[in-house]
Parts: C-alpha cells; sequence; structure tokens
C-alpha cells in the first residue's frame, strides 16, 4: 500500500473497522479519567478536542493576558487563545530545535510584563528544557502549561515525562496523533490551585460522530486506492460528499463538548500499547538518522531520539516541493507539510496577528519536510524513503535551483544593482508600495546553492474578473544563471502560493526580448500570451550618456525648437521631493484624465507610491508654470541608473504654450547630474496600430530621439476555469481601450 505521513495512517483495516464498530459506556468514560488522573498527577476533565482543553485551561489566567507560546505552532492554539480573550506573544524557536529556549523566554518576560501563562508543546515529540522553563515560571507565578499533543510518552532530559510538570497539561487524541483516536481530548490539572475549575461541554453532534468513526476505515480505501491510480479520485470523491473528518477547527467553532464514550475504549487500548508504539517510532527514526545524508537532519539541542516520541521525522530541504513530487512519483506522500508557516498551515495565517516575530521558525518552516514514522512504516520502508531521498539530492537536488524567500532589503537590492537596466517594477521599493496600499506581496529568491540567481516580486492583485498573482516587469534573472531552469524553479514555487491564495491565474510580465526563443521557453513551462498587458511592452530608451549638444542635435527638429521656444517665452519648470506637492500634481493629474479618458490611479496610490520613493530621493516632481500658472506635472522615478517618466499631466490654459517638452528636457539634464544612463520614457505605441490610444503621446516621446526596446508578451498560467472568464473581460477592456 502507498505511504503517507497522515490520511489515517495509524490505523490498520482491522483498527480502522474495530473503531466503527466501538462500543461505550459510563465505566469506560470512568476508567479513562482514572487512568490518566494516575498517569499525569492531576484532575481530569475528558474532552472532544485538544484545543478545547487548552481554552479551559485559559480561563484561569487573568483577563486580556498575554501568553507565550512556541513560535512554530499550530493555529488551533493561536484559535484557543483568541477566543480566551488573550494575546500570543511568539517566542522564536532557537537554531537548534523545534522548540524555545528558556534564555528566550526570559528576555520575553522582560519585555511583556502581560505575559502571565506560558505553553509548551515538545515539537514532533522533540523534548523542550522543561526544568528550566518551568523554574522561570514558578518564580514568576505565570501559569505554566504542558500541551503534549504531539509528545504523549516524550521523556524530559530530567528522566520526567511530559504531562507531568506543568500546572495543565493538554492532552489530544485526533489524528496523526502518537494516540489517535480520531478525536478526542482531555485537560489535566496538577495544580490544586486551579482544582475547582470546571467546563460545561455540549454533546457532539451525531453526524460529527458517524464521521469519526468512518475516518479510518475511508481513509484507508484511499490509501488503498492509490495502490491502483486513483486515490486522488476517491479522496476528492469523499471529500465532496463531506463525509471525511477533519482535524482542524472551524472559525467560530468556540464551545466545549464532552468525549463521548466511545472514543475511551480506543484511546485506553493505544495507552495499553504506548509502549510498543514508541519503541517503533524509535527504530523509525534511527533508521532515518543513521541513512539519511546528515546535511538534512536537524539539530536537535542535545535531545536523543531515544527521549522523543518522533511524531515525524523532520529533515529541512530548500528545494522542499521538488523532492514532495520526487517521492509522490515511488509512492510515498508527504505533501502535508503539517507546520509550514510559523502560525500553521499557512492558509490560516492571515486569520493571526503574527507579524514576522519569528525569522527562526519562518525559515524552518520554508525547508521542512516531515517523513512517516507511525506503526505501519516497517523498517525496510524507511530505508527505502531514505534512499529515495539520498538518491534525489546526488542527483536533481544538488544541481538544481532552489527558492525560498527574501526578507532582507540588502540582499535584494545588491543583486538588482549587479544586473543590466530594469524596472523599478521589482524593487524593494515598489513592494512596500503594494503593502500599503493594501495588497499581499511574496518576494521571492532563486539560489544555486547559496549564489541568488534571480529575484521575483509577487504582487497578489483581487479583482471581480478573477484573482491573480503579477510578476511586474520580472522575474530578473542574472545572466550566468540557466535562465530556463531558474524559471521553473520560479513557477513551481508561485503555483504553490497561488493555489494557497486561491488565485485563478499567474501572470509573469518580463522584460525579457519578444522572441520566439522566449515564448517557446515561457510556453515549455505551461504559459500562454495574456490578452492583455499591465505594464509597457514597447518602452522608449534615450541614451543620456551623450553630451548634451549631441543630444539636442539628435531630437527632432520640432522638439529642438518647441524646447528652445518655451525657454524664451519664461516657461518655469521648477522640481519638488515634497510629499505635500502631490496636491497640485494631482490637480493636474486629473483634469488630463478627464480630458483624455484614462483610468487613473488614486490619489492615495500615488501618495503612497511618491512618499517611499522619495525618502531617499528617487522620486521628483517637476513642475511647468507659464505666468504662474501650473500647467504640467510630472512624476520621476531615478532608480537604478535609469530615469522613469512614470506619471504625468497637462492644462491646455494657453495657445502655443507646451510645458511639457522644456519639462522633459529638464529631467533628461537632471538624470545626466545623477549619473543615470538611460531615460526611460515608458509605454509607446506600436508603429502598425495608428489608432492605439497612446499614439499621439508616442509622436511627443519619440521627437526626443532614442530608441524602441520590444520585451516578451505578458504571460499568464491558468490555474482554474475562471481565468477564462478574465481572458475574455481583459479582451474587450483592450479593444475597448485600443490598446
Amino acid at each position: 500500500m502507498s505511504l503517507f505521513n497522515s490520511l489515517g495512517s495509524n490505523h490498520t483495516l482491522f483498527s480502522a473497522l474495530r473503531i466503527l464498530f466501538a462500543l461505550g459506556g459510563v465505566s469506560l468514560k470512568r476508567r479513562l479519567t482514572e487512568y490518566l488522573e494516575t498517569r499525569y498527577g492531576g484532575r481530569a476533565i475528558l474532552m472532544y478536542k485538544g484545543r478545547e482543553a487548552l481554552r479551559l485551561a485559559l480561563s484561569s489566567v487573568p483577563e486580556n493576558a498575554a501568553v507565550a507560546i512556541n513560535g512554530y505552532t499550530c493555529w488551533a492554539v493561536y484559535q484557543a487563545i483568541e477566543e480566551s480573550g488573550h494575546t500570543c506573544h511568539y517566542l522564536d524557536i532557537s537554531a537548534s530545535s523545534l522548540n524555545f529556549s528558556a534564555q528566550t523566554l526570559r528576555d520575553a518576560l522582560v519585555a511583556n510584563p502581560a505575559i502571565k501563562a506560558v505553553v509548551v508543546q515538545n515539537t514532533l515529540g522533540s523534548p523542550c528544557d522543561v526544568e528550566a522553563i518551568a523554574t522561570l515560571c514558578k518564580e514568576r507565578g505565570i501559569v505554566f502549561i504542558e500541551d503534549v499533543a504531539h509528545s504523549i510518552g516524550t521523556t524530559y532530559a530530567t528522566g520526567a515525562e511530559a504531562g507531568t510538570v506543568g500546572d495543565f497539561v493538554i492532552l489530544s487524541f485526533s489524528q496523526d496523533k502518537v494516540i489517535d483516536a480520531v478525536a478526542g481530548g482531555a485537560l489535566i490539572i496538577r495544580n490544586k490551585k486551579y482544582q475547582e475549575l470546571t467546563a460545561h461541554p455540549k454533546k457532539v453532534p451525531f453526524i460529527q460522530q458517524l464521521k469519526d468513526r468512518l475516518y479510518p476505515l475511508l481513509a484507508w480505501k484511499i490509501r488503498a486506492a492509490h495502490t491502483l491510480y486513483i486515490g486522488a479520485i476517491v479522496h476528492g470523491l469523499f471529500r465532496g460528499l463531506r463525509i471525511l473528518s477533519r482535524p482542524l477547527p472551524d472559525a467560530g467553532s468556540s464551545e466545549a463538548h464532552m468525549l463521548p464514550s466511545w472514543y475511551c475504549l480506543e484511546i485506553l487500548r493505544q495507552y495499553m500499547e504506548l509502549e510498543n508504539i514508541a519503541r517503533h517510532r524509535r527504530e523509525i527514526a534511527g533508521v532515518y538518522a543513521k541513512t539519511l545524508d546528515k546535511s538534512l537532519l536537524v539539530p536537535t539541542d542535545g535531545g536523543t531520539l531515544s527521549q522523543s516520541t518522533n511524531l515525524r521525522f523532520p529533515i529541512l530541504i530548500s528545494e522542499r516541493e521538488r523532492l514532495i513530487e520526487y517521492l509522490k512519483e515511488r509512492d510515498v506522500y508527504v505533501g502535508d507539510i503539517w507546520y509550514d508557516a510559523p502560525v500553521g498551515p499557512k492558509r490560516f495565517l492571515n486569520r493571526t496577528d503574527y507579524k514576522g516575530q519569528c525569522p527562526t521558525a519562518e525559515k524552518v518552516a520554508r525547508m521542512m519536510l516531515n517523513l512517516p514514522t507511525h506503526i505501519n512504516v516497517s523498517t525496510a520502508d524507511a530505508e527505502r524513503i531514505a534512499a529515495h531521498v539520498n538518491q534525489w539530492l546526488r542527483t536533481e537536488g544538488s544541481s538544481t535551483y532552489s527558492v525560498r524567500p527574501i526578507d532582507d532589503e540588502a540582499t535584494w537590492e545588491n543583486f538588482l544593482r549587479a544586473e543590466k537596466p530594469h524596472s523599478f517594477l521589482q524593487s524593494w521599493k515598489w513592494a512596500q508600495h503594494y503593502e500599503h496600499t493594501g495588497s499581499k506581496i511574496f518576494r521571492a529568491g532563486v539560489y544555486r546553492g547559496e549564489t541568488l540567481a534571480a529575484v521575483a516580486l509577487f504582487i497578489k492583485i483581487g479583482a471581480r474578473r478573477g484573482t491573480f498573482l503579477v510578476c511586474p516587469h520580472g522575474p530578473v534573472i542574472s545572466g550566468a544563471a540557466d535562465e530556463e531552469s531558474a524559471l521553473s524553479a520560479l513557477a513551481r514555487y508561485c503555483t504553490h502560493i497561488a493555489r494557497e491564495e486561491k488565485c485563478d491565474f499567474i501572470r509573469f510580465c518580463p522584460l525579457s526580448e519578444a522572441n520566439d526563443a522566449n515564448r517557446a521557453m515561457y510556453g515549455r513551462l505551461g504559459f500562454r500570451d495574456a490578452p492583455i498587458h499591465m505594464h509597457p511592452e514597447l518602452s522608449w530608451m534615450l541614451d543620456i550618456t551623450k553630451p548634451e549638444d549631441v543630444l539636442l542635435k539628435e531630437m527632432r527638429k520640432t522638439t529642438r525648437y518647441l524646447i528652445k521656444k518655451m525657454e524664451k517665452e519664461g516657461v518655469e519648470i521648477i522640481q519638488s521631493s515634497d510629499p505635500a506637492d502631490m496636491e497640485k500634481f494631482a490637480s493636474v493629474y486629473a483634469a488630463t484624465v478627464q480630458r483624455q479618458q484614462f483610468t487613473p490611479f488614486s490619489k492615495e496610490y500615488l501618495k503612497t507610491e511618491f512618499e517611499l520613493f522619495s525618502r531617499d530621493g528617487e522620486a521628483v516632481f517637476f513642475f511647468g508654470k507659464y505666468r504662474g500658472e501650473l500647467i504640467a506635472a510630472a512624476i520621476i522615478i531615478f532608480y537604478n541608473g535609469q530615469a522613469f517618466y512614470h506619471h504625468s499631466g497637462s492644462l491646455q490654459k494657453f495657445d502655443d504654450i507646451n510645458a511639457s517638452y522644456l519639462l522633459q528636457w529638464r529631467v533628461i539634464q537632471e538624470a545626466k547630474k545623477r549619473g543615470c544612463t538611460l531615460y526611460n520614457f515608458w509605454g509607446i505605441a506600436p508603429d502598425n496600430k495608428p489608432q492605439h490610444a497612446w499614439a499621439g503621446l508616442s509622436l511627443f516621446k519619440k521627437g526626443f530621439g532614442g530608441f524602441a526596446e520590444a520585451y516578451l508578451h505578458a504571460q499568464d498560467m491558468p490555474l482554474t476555469a475562471k481565468y477564462w472568464l478574465n481572458y475574455v473581460i481583459e479582451t474587450a477592456r483592450r479593444m475597448r481601450r485600443r490598446l
């Protein structure tokens, strides 16, 4: 049978049938309660979910407190804390562990006196430094909660069993845990100070209980179907019918539920087998540790496999998605990353208040892949999986490009400075601009080994016609890189992001040369021509390294004449870097929009862009005045050796006065002073489209001399059927706008 990390993998057909027909009774609940109280040394309250137990424990904490938690955790933990009326204080994991250190907690307690409770979780069964953490909590009168959802059976360095140290202990018997009864949880109240804590749980609905009973059997059928190559179909069918029990909570599921008695028999049965289960997991983990390339292993802060329950065996790999696909082709399914974000799964991260407090956790979340250790994985299976991983690392992994987020501005900008001239639409500030105006952005770096080979900014655009990721004037790929390999890695990476963000398509707008070879390359990667472009694909460029007299000589005669005439007529060109002058620009811009009937950017959009770039002197207003009246305005971006004519407007107040000609000349002169080598007039109309909306503006730009630079048409990768609705709408929009 196919090997999975999850999907009921703790169960066999026999155990699935046993759960399906399990009987209950009051005596079973009493037996389980007494067993847990004896094992963990406190009063036990049985509940349907571990997160419900955590919520009950947190009711003992003063109102509006901060709760310190591992900065690499599950959304259910965040949800329980939020629903209890508290806030999370995220503690980053150490560089050599999947848990936070006692020192990190000590620093947090100094920085945030509002912390009144601490939750440890012994991630994947790996024990934390419980003695030092417990001592800190006791000294400061802080509630200490052990969440042993991952670590039933784990032993601390002190020799104590996980769950025998805290004021409260949270147990979970949910899907894929060490003890897996499909659902179930318990709160152990070890501190007598809180013994009177009570719960008022509701009954678990019959339909939910039926789903739980069926889950191991349905999951077994899905796993068996994968062997027949129809697993995805069967899985999709069961999900479509909504008969599969789901381990994660829905938003608003804040009620507590009592544990039905029939779950108790399976929980007790597995506790009786816990020693054998733990021994098996240690054995499988030992095979991985011995066989896998040592560069993949996660440091354990001195902990050993014999102390851990080894819920899963984590490895760290930069090209995770490729390895997942490689193993999938060999009938090993490990795509359920579990913690793919500091508060995982990533699709729930935007529901939290996490704001980048845990960089180490973010790095691990990008790279961690878990290998199965459950009872249905044999040592031969583990050896085979390890051999596959090592083989991939030797062949594909060592020679491929990997992609990971970049969170350092200097790294990003240093790469761009080293590359050939390109657009500021891939700059760090352009990403900030979109963040400040409410869009979600993703900065990705393509690496070969530790060498940065490409960067790509992706912006999530939400529209009624379809949500999409766009890479504006990018990616930017080093000339020394294998362009198609780097692009392929990026395509896989952003496809994963786009699906998580529920996007309908991906759009690349590269500054690649418009030739058949590049079109074919994008086609091989699953892209097609977009129905419309979002950024200039034919730009008018001027080499401004030449002396001013040469530049004037190479202009169209009419252009040169009008520049000189505007000077004689007393037209004044003024520069400003003051964001407050946006009001002046906006008045000219609005009048131009009304006259020319194009779709404008909002004033807030323009204001945010200007403020960001003007901080370092990279954005400047150029205003043209005649007889004291404002008649022309432009926003010029100076970036990476180029000047960009980005936004502009003009007023037609005076006959025979066109300040825009002199304004452009003053921009060129300023760009030369700044050491720029190119002036980018931005987009122009193709020569073969005389009715194009930009035809008149193009004639104006070309009058200054220069050359056209043609880029590959925008490339789309459709992801959902809704893309085709977008295709129709954008096609109609292009035709209406004469583009």
